[in-house]
């Protein structure tokens, strides 16, 4: 359990080296319209975060940015204890996975196996370290069954966990995922969860769906306008209705529950 959430400041963590370290990130596409604002935060090996703010916060671009699709326009960013530059940028994608909120933006193979074995491939691993690395991946999912389904034949749940299944190839130290329980089914959705809440890896999580963070973050990084408002416990965050609603956010329907944080 996190202590009391901090706002307008530097995310809680431990002392030990953190796995991503954000210092005094900006960014704008045009100097007069910045998109984020001098942010700063840490986290440490097996956090799981969730990433929320109203849209237009600044969340999708933080994710970008930490994955080298954007670069900052001032700050840096350290992750797997590289700075993120243009050199380092392929070690730090080989280690970092990103899950894009739309799945057909990731998946562009004929099947399943295809799609996940793409990565392990293209770092050109003999083909029985590829079969040993899909199956792992596709078994995490749970999808190991259909790996010879046609993408185009796939449900909006099975797409989602194909495309988690084509980072974990990659035995990822992080994990970065864009709004992913967006047009997920309850069934569906809650499957996520459970399979989420048993990967090792250290996740950032960016979702409007507060419920979801709740289920799978035991940390919340709140943004508002481009600036981190809030860093802290989710179970306190998340039930803030003062600050959420400043923040133009509502209450999880949830929140009420008792509420026990993912180890």
């Amino acid at each position: 359990m996190f202590g009391l959430a901090r706002q307008k400041g530097v995310g809680l963590h431990c002392m030990n080296t953190p796995i991503i370290e954000v210092k005094s990130l900006s960014f704008a596409y045009e100097q007069t319209l910045p998109i984020l604002k001098a942010i700063s935060f840490t986290a440490q090996k097996g956090e799981s975060i969730g990433l929320v703010g109203a849209n237009g916060a600044g969340k999708s671009t933080l994710l970008k940015l930490l994955v080298g699709l954007e670069f900052p326009t001032q700050g840096t960013i350290s992750m797997i204890n590289l700075s993120l530059n243009k050199k380092n940028l392929p070690l730090i994608r080989q280690k970092t996975g990103y899950v894009f909120q739309d799945s057909n933006s990731q998946l562009f193979m004929s099947n399943i196996y295809e799609d996940v074995s793409f990565a392990p491939r293209n770092y050109l691993l003999s083909q029985e370290e590829v079969d040993v690395r899909v199956k792992a991946a596709l078994t995490q999912v749970q999808l190991w069954e259909l790996k010879d389904k046609q993408i185009y034949k796939l449900s909006g749940g099975e797409k989602k966990l194909a495309s988690i299944a084509t980072i974990l190839s990659m035995n990822p130290d992080i994990i970065l995922m864009d709004e992913p329980s967006a047009a997920l089914d309850p069934k569906n959705r809650r499957n996520l969860i459970h399979i989420l809440n048993e990967l090792p890896q250290t996740k950032l999580i960016a979702s409007h769906d507060l419920d979801f963070i709740l289920d799978t973050c035991s940390r919340v990084i709140l943004l508002s306008h481009g600036s981190l408002v809030a860093d802290g416990a989710a179970c306190e965050i998340l039930v803030n209705r003062a600050l959420l609603e400043e923040n133009s956010l509502e209450l999880p329907l949830s929140f009420t529950r008792t509420y026990q944080p993912p180890l």
